[in-house]
């Protein structure tokens, strides 16, 4: 008996033995898979399971595992750098940010300026900005906060040629476009617009400047470079949707109210470009153009206002996943077509829900 129980001892202690070893060898491997970064890109398959090494607003660099050089992608190419081996702020930002919890994006994003390496740095300050501007959308006073965080992050990156620099630029240009600071949002896209970091952000500084023009109801001049950027073969995907739209506000800013809805329909909702179909916040915004072109030419017609209603609530429920400012503007639109319509039930819920949902924004006041 004796001899039995030590020999189950003795495979026991090897069981533990063989059980640190095992974890010694699993344990490198398991680490490995939470080093692998991606990286995703526009029109492609993404990079997945690599480890990012570099990357500037030329392009980003990258290792496959068990491959000891280098690999690289064109930056243009390039939506966004996702690292595994993220501080939970970094993470929770990246999680509220893709809810619409900008408040709490913005926060975890600023807690997570002080962690990790210069790469995740320049990642957490610039979502940090843009979680601001996302906010300003529906709160005007974080526009403000939003030109600061942008600022900061540019005086530190962008003599370091980081990723995110043009992006911020746009970013920048936007705030100041939102806030009332044309010339600054202008002034915001000179290094885009010189060249000097490629040809996809020349076309952004066009976009950007045809976005303050239409802001200040200059229709034909908005129009003419909405036009260029929507017809020119570089630009990306998303540039094309914002410049349809764009010019399709510029047709409604003039009373065009037939010609924006075929545009919009044309070339947003109606379209055989996959890319462009799977882009939700330009389909939503489209949906919002589209109501109010029917809602101004139904001339009091029950049906087609019905119509107006029906696409003011499609736009709100494309939008309530994040584009804040389509979201307040399709439930605000909806709300008063309500009143209209002598629908006091539903004018009330959409009342409340917009309270809800954008409690600051210009639409709610």
């Amino acid at each position: 008996m004796e001899r039995i129980l030590a020999m189950n001892l003795d495979l026991l202690r090897s069981s533990k033995l063989l059980a640190l070893i095992l974890g010694s060898l699993l344990i490198p491997l398991d680490l490995d898979g939470l080093r692998a970064d991606q990286i995703i890109v526009s029109g492609g398959r993404n990079y997945e399971d690599v480890t990012i090494t570099g990357a500037t607003y030329e392009q980003v660099q990258f290792k496959l595992p068990g491959v000891s050089t280098s690999q690289k992608v064109d930056a243009d190419k390039v939506l966004q750098l996702v690292f595994s081996r993220e501080s939970s702020s970094l993470a929770r930002g990246r999680g509220a940010f893709e809810n619409g919890d900008w408040e709490t994006a913005a926060n975890s994003f600023k807690s997570a300026t002080s962690m990790g390496d210069a790469l995740k740095k320049s990642s957490a300050m610039y979502m940090h900005g843009l979680s601001l501007l996302r906010w300003g959308d529906a709160d005007a006073s974080k526009y403000a906060a939003a030109i600061s965080a942008l600022e900061a992050y540019l005086s530190e990156f962008e003599g370091k040629k980081d990723f995110y620099v043009p992006h911020a630029r746009m970013a920048l240009s936007e705030a100041h476009r939102k806030a009332g600071n044309y010339s600054e949002a202008e002034s915001a896209l000179s290094s885009l617009a010189s060249g000097s970091l490629g040809r996809r952000w020349v076309l952004g500084a066009r976009l950007g400047k045809a976005q303050s023009l239409l802001a200040q109801d200059k229709w034909p001049q908005s129009r003419e470079e909405f036009s260029s950027v929507s017809n020119d073969s570089n630009a990306s995907t998303d540039q094309i949707c914002q410049a349809w739209i764009g010019y399709a506000s510029a047709q409604q800013g003039q009373k065009q109210w037939r010609q924006a809805a075929d545009t919009i329909r044309k070339q947003i909702l109606e379209t055989r470009n996959k890319e462009i179909l799977a882009n939700t916040a330009a389909r939503a915004h489209a949906w919002l153009v589209w109501g109010r072109s029917t809602e101004e030419q139904a001339g009091g017609d029950a049906g087609e206002l019905q119509w107006a209603m029906i696409r003011y609530l499609r736009a709100a429920v494309m939008a309530s996943g994040g584009n804040g400012e389509v979201l307040a503007e399709a439930l605000y639109r909806a709300k008063e077509l309500a009143k209209k319509q002598g629908d006091s039930e539903r004018a009330e819920s959409l009342t409340q829900r917009l309270k809800q949902v954008a409690p600051d924004s210009r639409w709610n006041k």
